[in-house]
């Protein structure tokens, strides 16, 4: 077997059937000019474009670009793009078949790609047989990966307006029963404004000493604030905070509920699709030079073993 390896032995052949080996070569070469031309392959053409995400808040570790990647890959954004091209019809599956849904999302795994690049852009690109469908499919694409992200983030603040009205209609309620108290309050003992009511009082009994006047009334006024005054004090002081509370809500409410109504893109576009004018599959010449460099390869070794083998066979 060691002479098989005869770099004498092994040009000595290739010389001796470089007529054969030329014609192999030659018909491998037509055989995949044809078989790689469109009546057998169908030409795709590629649009790409390249987005950078913007007004996206950082999911934990999960970077900007890698949210939008989420997006993208997400199932139903895949079926949306799905129908509205029809690409049922363009793939040629029927959707009646129980598969449907493999063969459909196959076909368009393999022909729709998204990928980050180094700068934190996302690039995507469609291959179609129709190059105008192919950059329309990618704008489609972006509008719809924008409104998949803003209707996520819509609903977030509209659920967090919804709490935050909750919290906000329980507050109004105990403002209202602590109005009730210090109106029952005022009407059972007379009592309007503590603090005015109590310096009222106290000029009053200090006039009343100066002038050597009848302290009487201030007296009364003064006993019915020491023995209701704290109570309307302490309810009038939890009113404060319970309507300083319910501003902070209702701000609150306002900003979520303007941020779940706001209309906001979410996508940069650095690079925009177009139609290609130049097939980019499949690749002619790549599939022509691995067909005659395979045929070429097979030959050598096939007629290097034919002479191997007859060299040595005994003679008789």
């Amino acid at each position: 077997m060691e002479n098989f390896f005869d770099n004498k032995r092994i040009l000595e052949s290739v010389w001796k059937w470089k007529i054969h080996i030329s014609a192999i070569v030659a018909v491998a070469v037509v055989v995949s000019a044809i078989i790689s031309g469109p009546s057998f392959i169908e030409p795709k053409f590629k649009s790409t474009a390249r987005v950078y995400p913007m007004n996206i808040d950082e999911v934990s570790e999960e970077s900007e670009s890698e949210h939008l990647l989420e997006f993208l890959m997400s199932v139903d954004l895949k079926f949306r793009l799905i129908d509205a091209f029809k690409l049922d019809e363009v793939y040629k599956i029927n959707r009646n078949d129980k598969l449907f849904k493999t063969y459909i999302l196959y076909e368009y795994n393999k022909n729709i790609k998204y990928k980050k690049t180094d700068f934190e852009s996302i690039e995507i690109s469609v291959m179609d047989a129709d190059p105008n469908r192919a950059a329309q499919m990618v704008d489609s694409l972006i509008a719809f990966l924008n409104d998949a992200v803003l209707k996520e983030k819509n609903k977030l603040h509209l659920e967090w307006a919804d709490m935050a009205k909750r919290a906000l209609d329980r507050k109004n309620k105990e403002l209202d029963s602590l109005f009730n108290i210090v109106e029952n309050i005022r009407t059972e003992t007379g009592l309007v404004d503590y603090d005015a009511q109590v310096e009222s009082a106290t000029l009053g009994l200090m006039e009343a000493a100066a002038r050597g006047g009848d302290r009487r009334p201030a007296q009364e006024a003064m006993k019915q604030l020491v023995e209701n005054g704290g109570e309307l004090r302490k309810y009038q002081e939890l009113i404060i905070t319970h309507e300083i509370a319910a501003d902070t809500l209702q701000r609150r409410y306002d900003k979520y509920m303007m941020f779940g109504n706001k209309q906001v893109t979410f996508t940069q576009i650095v690079e925009k699709p177009y139609a290609a004018d130049k097939k980019a599959y499949p690749i002619r010449w790549l599939i022509v030079l691995l067909a005659a460099f395979g045929a070429g390869f097979i030959a050598v070794i096939t007629v290097l073993l034919i002479d191997y083998f007859r060299e040595s066979k005994p003679t008789t």
